[in-house]
C-alpha cells in the first residue's frame, strides 16, 4: 500500500479563496456596555469574561484603577471603564480580560452584549467633540441599529 498525503480544504465561510474581500477584511468585535454605550472590543484581545470576582483594591492608583485580582495565580490590574471615562461607577458589572501588549489587563464593563464582525472599510473617525475620543479609535454603525465605538485597549492604561 502507498501512502498518499492529502490536503484539506478549508469549507468555512470566508476561508480560503472563496471569500469575498469584504469578509476578508472583517474584524471581530465583542461588544461591551458602558453607561448606555456600546463599544467593540478587538476579539482577539479578549481572554475571557468573568461575572463574580474578588477585587483588591491598591493605595496610591488612579481613581479608575479599581484595583487587582487574583485569577489562577496572576495578579491583574482592574480598570473600570466608566471611571476611566469620567462616568459614576456601577455597582453591577462583569469584569472582561484583555491582552494589550501580551499582557492581561481587565476591565470592568456594565455588560457584553455580542460579538459582530464589522468590515474594515465601514470604520469611521471619531467626531473631535467627542469625550471619548482619547480611548477611541472609530466607530462603527451596527446591523439593526446603533453604533458602536471601537474601544483602543491599549490606551487604557496608558493614554
Amino acid at each position: 500500500m502507498t501512502e498518499q498525503n492529502v490536503l484539506l480544504e478549508d469549507t468555512r465561510p470566508g476561508a480560503g479563496s472563496g471569500g469575498t474581500a469584504a469578509e476578508m477584511q472583517a474584524t471581530k468585535y465583542l461588544i461591551c456596555l458602558s453607561d448606555g454605550l456600546r463599544y467593540g472590543l478587538d476579539a482577539e484581545q479578549v481572554v475571557e469574561i468573568i461575572t463574580d470576582h474578588t477585587i483588591t483594591p491598591l493605595p496610591c492608583v488612579p481613581g479608575y484603577v479599581q484595583g487587582v485580582i487574583n485569577l489562577r495565580g496572576q495578579i491583574i490590574p482592574v480598570i473600570d471603564l466608566r471611571l476611566r471615562l469620567g462616568k459614576m461607577p456601577q455597582d453591577d458589572c462583569c469584569i472582561m480580560v484583555v491582552n494589550v501588549d501580551n499582557e492581561p489587563i481587565s476591565i470592568l464593563v456594565d455588560g457584553v452584549e455580542k460579538m459582530v464582525d464589522v468590515p474594515k472599510g465601514s470604520i469611521l473617525p471619531v467626531p473631535t467633540q467627542q469625550s471619548t475620543q482619547k480611548l477611541v479609535s472609530g466607530m462603527c454603525s451596527l446591523p439593526g441599529g446603533g453604533t458602536m465605538l471601537i474601544l483602543d485597549c491599549d490606551l487604557l492604561l496608558h493614554g
